[in-house]
């Protein structure tokens, strides 16, 4: 006969861990006062959106650079969020309208960073 082995965790350990997921979601609930989705699912979603979108943002100028990764300021400040790299941030006065990136595609937020020239290392 088949044995399966299952958690032997005792009623003050399930108990703990109730409060445990409780507590996790007061605090990761989002501004609006509704419970955030686990970060698995919006990781999920953010490189969903962006393998949809990754050969437009490319095609950008000063492009250099996609990445799925965490936002760094704003409200958004450690969410996934769609990284996009370029040579060199612009003032958006000094771009038209068709070389401004997105803000947010999909309803994933999209933040624009710095990154110099990409190349090549020469080999050694």
């Amino acid at each position: 006969m088949k044995k399966t082995l299952g958690p032997d965790w005792s009623a003050d350990e399930i108990a703990a861990g109730k409060r445990f997921a409780e507590q996790r979601e007061v605090h990761t609930a989002s501004a609006g006062g509704e419970a955030a989705a686990p970060i698995g699912d919006v990781q999920a979603k953010v490189a969903e959106v962006l393998a949809r979108h990754e050969a437009a943002l490319l095609a950008y100028p000063h492009v250099v650079a996609v990445a799925d990764g965490s936002c760094r300021e704003g409200k958004a400040a450690g969410q996934p969020c769609i990284v996009v790299y370029v040579e060199k941030m612009l003032p958006p006065e000094e771009l038209d309208e068709a070389s401004r990136l997105p803000e947010e595609l999909d309803g994933v937020r999209v933040e624009v960073v710095e990154a110099g020239e990409i190349g090549i290392l020469p080999m050694k």
